[in-house]
């Protein structure tokens, strides 16, 4: 069982973030905490505008989410980390 999950992409503003909100969604009545960051991330960046539209005709509000760079830290901290990336 997981009690953490790290989404991670490059600048996380598109696919990460879409990412962590579609498993809040899904992971809702659970005790798993849910996050996102970027390789080379956008560091404070809301979420991209064409990704915040995609997300949110499926139901999902982007408009929380503040980019944030991956670290040591983070990996540390989280029991399963998802790459949205081929790199």
């Amino acid at each position: 069982m997981f009690n953490s999950i790290l989404v991670v992409c490059a600048g996380n503003i598109c696919r990460s973030p879409i990412g962590e909100y579609i498993l809040k969604t899904l992971l809702d009545e659970t005790n798993i905490t849910i996050s996102s960051a970027g390789l080379t991330a956008l560091v404070g960046k809301s979420a991209d505008d064409v990704a915040s539209s995609i997300a949110k005709s499926r139901g999902i509000d982007l408009s929380r989410h503040s980019g944030r760079q991956v670290n040591s830290k983070l990996i540390a901290e989280n029991d399963l980390i998802l790459v949205m990336e081929q790199r």
